[in-house]
């Protein structure tokens, strides 16, 4: 406990799953937090639960730069500095290349990757102000293999490999660490919407992790909050431009 005292970070997607389990992490280890999502009643609740001193809740679309921009803002006029960045918030738009229209590519790459690069900036200049920090974006195991009716999806999930990488030799002189991670079939509402699109019960699901997982266990939101507090906190200081796989061993192609 207190990994993160004296802490300020932001969590995107904060409302609900990952974003939601990191939030409260963060809290737990000592951070100040704001919980940063589109969903204003999921935002508050979060940001209520862990408490009215430590936490802000913010209505925010990543999509949006000047949304962006006023986050970094009001983090900074809230608490008055800035530490970490969580960026979780995403577009789960999953169409395939036979199907997919321009209007498809155009939102879920200006939410999943130009949102997100735009927040690392204005993140990352705040943080500069510091002497530095520590920013995680969040992937997935979809922007490393393929699957059917995935393609806009997975795209924008192998570009935020790609841009973490990048950002870590753009932001590196600021002293801002920039690492992604790439997430299993975490439990989480987007997943079970996700099973419904595709028609798949939570026992087929389950019988899919135990063939292909080398762990035989289905991954909660908490296992990645964990792994996310790990590359943000300062035992992580000499880690930048990584891509941390938390899938169970999904992608060993077992």
């Amino acid at each position: 406990m207190g990994r993160l005292t004296g802490k300020v970070a932001i969590v995107t997607g904060g409302g609900s799953g990952i974003g939601r389990a990191t939030a409260q992490l963060f809290a737990a280890e000592g951070a100040k937090v704001a919980v940063a999502d589109i969903n204003q009643a999921s935002a508050t609740e979060v940001a209520r639960n862990i408490g009215e001193d430590t936490a802000l809740s913010v209505v925010f679309d990543i999509s949006q730069e000047r949304e962006n921009q006023c986050l970094v803002s009001a983090v900074e006029e809230r608490f008055g500095r800035l530490d970490i960045l969580v960026s979780c918030a995403a577009r789960f738009l999953m169409k395939g290349g036979r199907e997919a229209r321009e209007a498809d590519w155009h939102q879920v790459f200006a939410t999943n990757v130009a949102g997100t690069a735009l927040c690392c900036r204005y993140a990352a200049e705040r943080m500069k102000q510091n002497g530095g920090g520590a920013i995680v974006i969040v992937s997935s195991i979809s922007g490393m293999i393929a699957d059917p009716d995935y393609a806009t999806y997975s795209a924008s999930k192998a570009a935020l490999i790609m841009l973490a990488r990048s950002l870590a030799i753009d932001f590196g002189g600021w002293n801002v660490r920039v690492n992604a991670i790439s997430p299993g079939a975490a439990e989480t509402p987007s997943l079970k919407q996700a099973l419904e699109r595709e028609k798949l019960s939570w026992e087929q699901f389950q019988a899919i992790i135990s063939d292909r997982q080398c762990l035989k266990m289905i991954i909660q939101p908490e296992d990645i909050a964990r792994c996310i507090l790990f590359l943000a906190c300062d035992e992580a200081k000499v880690v930048t431009g990584a891509n941390l796989v938390a899938d169970g061993g999904f992608t060993t192609g077992k």
